[in-house]
């Protein structure tokens, strides 16, 4: 497979996923009215990639992501700080009773490699995250932003959140305790024979029941898109009803001892606010079922593709916004916000040149730019401040760290939709994708808005 090859397929395989997305988006807007505004920073390791181990459909999530999760916490780091900003008044505005969601990750490995940046020190990586959370709370009340940090096992996925006065909710600590093996064993016994009641939920998952959905080394509850995210905005809806009914002994969902455990370990976090019971109660329970799904399929493979999954597999570099319908451990992923971009960067080509070591490739190393955006590009002034002016400054990073020595691209794409639309803003060589959407109306006298949104249709048709 040549780049070109190679690109085509990349770009084919995110028109399906958004498609997907779009035809989903009523139940995403389901899920984000009864979910908090959440921000998450993590490294720009591929393997901690995605919001799918949260329970958090694409779209109802942002992230940060930085070498190491290393950042500045300077007053002058416009970038993670304008992200902060962003999801605290974005609560503000939309769920006043409900505050933003703030985590700091890092990641560590039992079986495979932990965190290159910090080289292996789980303590030094812990420190990275600790010096953002604490600079966060000396400005934000928990009210309006509540804070905390977590860890993700690369291994299985699973997370630990850590609270307040270091009171900690483990997702392995929960499998061990209770003996669980399979995602079915999270649930209560009787929900898993029956077809679920929701009439919505059930036509999106073809009608099967739980039990149904959950058979396999790959379930379709976790391996499906469309049948994912219907069970994602289910769980949260009955998760929450759980809560606010508090009749606990009642409930018919979760196997009563992993939801006791649950609840007990939520109810000693003193500050946390009772809005946010409910998502930090369905997050938890998502990823115990998450990670039992994903150690069942590591168990499952050979020892080869073992070890693949294991270590670092990345093939590309994303740097910008928007790939969360991007595969685990397919790029690396590094986005502005650390306050040295270019640091970023480099540490992202060590890793992608190692991994180029490792067989032998056909198309040549490849750094996708995308600018995500949120709003309409009405004129041609909108397309130059929000797109080109913000990729030729970042293109600049680019140079210094990669120079010939890689081909580059550039795309844009809208937050609700996930795809990468591609473009041509400036004369590059290392820029030969043959698609531009911009050919013809790059100028102040040819752009509009609607010769804009038909290319955009037509891009997108005629790939399905």
């Amino acid at each position: 497979m040549n780049t070109e090859q190679y690109l085509d397929q990349y770009l084919q395989d995110n028109i399906s996923e958004s498609e997907t997305l779009n035809s989903m988006r009523g139940v995403i807007s389901e899920f984000a009215a009864r979910a908090p505004k959440i921000l998450v920073t993590k490294c720009i390791d591929g393997r901690v990639h995605g919001s799918k181990q949260k329970g958090y459909p694409a779209t109802t999530i942002r992230f940060g992501r930085t070498d190491g999760n290393n950042v500045s916490t300077d007053k002058n780091n416009y970038w993670f700080w304008n992200r902060i900003d962003n999801i605290a008044n974005n609560a503000h505005c939309n769920t006043p009773e409900m505050p933003a969601i703030f985590i700091a990750y890092m990641h560590r490995s039992d079986l495979g490699l932990g965190c290159a940046a910090h080289n292996n020190n789980e303590e030094e990586a812990y420190k990275a995250i600790i010096n953002q959370t604490s600079a966060i709370r000396k400005i934000f009340k928990p009210e309006r932003l509540y804070v905390l940090e977590g860890i993700t096992n690369t291994d299985t996925m699973s997370e630990t959140l850590v609270f307040e006065n270091s009171i900690r909710i483990s997702a392995e600590e929960i499998v061990k305790d209770f003996n669980l093996n399979d995602l079915s064993d999270v649930f209560y016994k009787g929900f898993l024979k029956y077809p679920l009641k929701d009439p919505a939920t059930a036509r999106y998952v073809n009608f099967k029941t739980p039990e149904e959905l959950m058979q396999g080394s790959l379930p379709l509850f976790h391996s499906d898109f469309q049948t994912s995210l219907a069970m994602k905005s289910f769980l949260l809806l009955e998760i929450s009803k759980i809560i606010y009914e508090n009749d606990y002994p009642s409930q018919k969902l979760i196997q009563p001892d992993v939801l006791n455990a649950l609840v007990s370990s939520l109810a000693k976090v003193k500050s946390l606010p009772r809005t946010l019971l409910a998502p930090f109660l369905y997050q938890c329970f998502w990823n115990i079922g998450y990670s039992l799904y994903q150690k069942k399929k590591l168990l499952s493979m050979p020892d080869d593709e073992k070890q693949k999954h294991l270590d670092h597999g990345e093939e590309i570099i994303c740097y910008g916004d928007g790939f969360e319908l991007l595969a685990r451990n397919k790029t690396i992923l590094v986005k502005t916000g650390r306050g040295d971009d270019v640091n970023s960067l480099q540490v992202a080509k060590k890793v992608l040149d190692k991994n180029r070591t490792k067989k032998s490739q056909d198309y040549a190393m490849i750094i996708h730019l995308n600018i995500e955006i949120s709003g309409e590009l009405v004129n041609w002034e909108d397309f130059n401040e929000t797109i080109s002016s913000r990729m030729h400054t970042m293109t600049r990073h680019i140079d210094e760290v990669f120079g010939d020595n890689a081909v580059i691209l550039t795309t844009y794409s809208y937050r609700d939709q996930k795809r990468f639309y591609p473009i041509v803003t400036r004369k590059d060589p290392r820029i030969i994708y043959p698609v531009n959407l911009l050919d013809g109306i790059n100028s102040v006298v040819r752009f509009s808005n609607m010769a804009l949104k038909s290319r955009e249709a037509l891009y997108a048709t005629d790939r399905l």
